[in-house]
């Protein structure tokens, strides 16, 4: 297994992860999830391909190219086609893959999904018929149990900072609205950045908000993000969440220089008829004291508070931690004033273009009487704080254009049990 894994880095690293996705490509796909009370698993292997007829259908115009995709996959036990046109005038698809939106949330399957960015994300069944007027597109689609009695319709105004749907039989809306767009960030280094994603109905609208602004080359940055969806997302408690149960969760980040940190966190629990049934909120000052070439020891105090329980805990801490541009780590402990202990540690590299390596880590004391904050990932692109009580909880990701890696291993108190989830992913491109 290590040299399958280092055969995997050493391979990928010679190959050019720049033109992707490639015309033609293959890969495969397993997500699973496992704990004492359910226990799901799914494996997808499939094969995509895009060409372009020009050369040889006469009816287009000189110099266009439509775009022709196709996308074939085993998504469990069930075997699925994909299809997709598209030329300046016109986009059609129809399948469980092709969309002419970049929502995240948009039609997509509820359990698994894409770690790579440039490929398409799994949905349900779904059709779309759109016109484009330049960089403009308005249409209509179909979906499985949410547009499939009445027509639903999109619209984008100007290329990608901007998307709008609406199914008229569920009532649910899509908002994307973000700058600058997805393909200008990874083409352009811009230091700012903003982005929302809100879909539901106006009675239960979920998503996420977030703004960001930093200066890699100083180690500042300002961030701040809201999240509003599943109960489970952000609450990993041994008492279980119910599936109506919502959440919220919002963040602010100040990171003026190398090693120091101002933060604030709120979390807050719904029942399925909107009352607030738990909330947490933490509040994390942290600096450094002693600095050397290659690591530092910090400092740290924060403040929590458990909505049962009246008073505010508060905790200081000792780490010692390395951050660099693309290279952060830290290990440290936390003493709390109720007695309290907590063990983190994390660790977020990036290995030359393509390699990208992110963990957290908590260990809990049995006797612990409050839950902690741990880093989390919301979507392939965020990252959020989850409220958890488990005496263990560690989480990692590793991606690379070719290659992707989730896992999340929690552990309840007393060893009463537990949660593994996985996700594994690979792309494959067979030839340009």
């Amino acid at each position: 297994m290590k040299k399958s894994l280092l055969i995997l880095f050493l391979f990928s690293n010679i190959l050019s992860a720049e033109n992707i996705p490639s015309p033609f490509s293959t890969g495969v796909s397993f997500s699973g999830y496992d704990s004492r009370y359910y226990t799901k698993r799914q494996e997808t292997v499939w094969l995509r391909g895009e060409v372009c007829l020009k050369n040889l259908v006469l009816v287009f115009p000189e110099g266009e190219c439509a775009k022709h995709k196709v996308f074939l996959e085993k998504r469990g036990d069930i075997y699925l086609g994909s299809y997709l046109f598209e030329n300046k005038n016109i986009y059609l698809s129809y399948g469980n893959r092709f969309r002419p939106l970049n929502h995240f949330f948009f039609l997509r399957e509820k359990f698994d999904f894409s770690s790579f960015w440039f490929l398409e994300q799994p949905t349900v069944r779904t059709g779309f018929l759109g016109l484009k007027f330049g960089e403009s597109i308005l249409g209509t689609y179909y979906a499985e149990n949410s547009a499939d009695k009445r027509p639903g319709f999109f619209f984008k105004p100007y290329k990608n900072y901007l998307e709008l749907a609406y199914s008229p039989q569920t009532k649910e809306g899509f908002v994307l609205f973000e700058f600058p767009s997805s393909e200008e960030r990874k083409s352009e280094k811009r230091p700012y950045w903003f982005r929302t994603e809100i879909f539901g109905t106006k009675a239960d609208a979920q998503g996420i908000v977030s703004a960001s602004w930093s200066d890699k080359e100083k180690d500042k940055r300002i961030f701040a993000s809201g999240f509003r969806g599943r109960a489970g997302q952000l609450f990993q408690l041994s008492e279980r969440t119910d599936l109506e149960e919502k959440a919220e969760l919002f963040r602010f980040v100040w990171e003026p220089g190398p090693y120091r940190r101002l933060q604030f966190a709120e979390s807050s629990r719904y029942s399925y008829d909107g009352k607030e049934i738990y909330s947490a909120e933490s509040v994390l000052g942290r600096m450094e004291i002693l600095e050397f070439p290659w690591f530092a020891i910090l400092a740290q105090a924060r403040a929590y508070h458990f909505s049962d329980h009246s008073s505010w805990v508060f905790g200081k801490g000792l780490y010692i931690a390395y951050q660099k541009k693309f290279w952060r780590w830290e290990l440290g402990q936390e003493w709390r004033k109720n007695g309290d202990k907590l063990t983190e540690a994390g660790l977020q590299i990036s290995l030359g273009k393509n390699w990208k390596i992110y963990s957290s880590l908590i260990y809990a004391e049995e006797k612990n009487l409050y839950p902690a904050f741990a880093e989390e990932s919301i979507t392939p692109e965020e990252t959020g704080l989850v409220v958890t009580d488990k005496s263990f909880y560690s989480f990692l990701r590793i991606f690379h254009p070719y290659f992707s890696i989730h896992i999340r291993h929690t552990r309840e108190k007393e060893g009463k049990g537990d949660g593994l989830s996985m996700r594994f992913q690979v792309y494959i491109p067979v030839f340009d």
